[in-house]
């Protein structure tokens, strides 16, 4: 009869450690896959979902009356394995930064409308930031796999920056890095500068 009652006993603690165990290894395996999850999600923020496709390109402002910059275009497109991006500027947003001006967002969605004409205009003292599709075969309005759209940063006469001035553009999109796109002025302005 001890023997029995032991057994039992026995039997009764291994079941009981058995499914401590699996409880033990349940939260474990939960735990290691929320710290992946939030580790994924920590790299897609931290890599930029947005790159340069190509140069920047200056224009200079033929009809200032000083050597100034007239607008900045330059193409970009998709980071390969990153998620379509809105350009709704909603979520999206342009900040641009002179030497001696700043502005947080200059991004006007407005003009994304209008694809048979490039137009973007920058109003009176300030800065404009306009974005066109080159090659858009998905959704409109999103920067999708395959895409490649044209941005156009257009200054106004009284802001815009002239020789040796560094220039800063930042896309910020609602997910993924910034992408910062900043070049120098040349010395000497012509009309048209490739800027790298």
């Amino acid at each position: 009869m001890t023997g029995i009652e032991t057994a039992i006993i026995l039997v009764a603690f291994v079941i009981v450690a058995a499914a401590f165990a699996f409880a033990v290894l349940n939260v474990g395996f939960q735990s290691t896959q929320k710290a992946q999850d939030v580790m994924r999600a920590g790299m897609e923020q931290a890599s930029s979902a947005i790159e340069l496709d190509g140069g920047v390109i200056a224009y200079k402002n033929e009809s200032a009356t000083s050597e100034v910059v007239a607008n900045l275009t330059f193409t970009i497109k998709l980071s390969p394995g990153k998620s379509p991006i809105s350009l709704d500027d909603q979520y999206f947003a342009i900040a641009v930064t002179t030497d001696e001006y700043y502005w947080p967002n200059v991004y006007d969605n407005d003009t994304y409308a209008d694809q048979n004409t490039i137009k973007c205009k920058a109003p009176v003292g300030g800065v404009g930031a306009c974005i066109y599709p080159v090659i858009d075969g998905g959704a409109s309005g999103y920067l999708e796999q395959g895409d490649k759209f044209l941005v156009i940063v257009a200054f106004d006469e009284g802001v815009a920056p002239s020789t040796s001035d560094t220039i800063t553009v930042e896309l910020k999109p609602s997910i993924g890095n910034v992408l910062t796109v900043q070049r120098m002025t040349p010395l000497t302005l012509t009309d048209v500068m490739y800027l790298g």
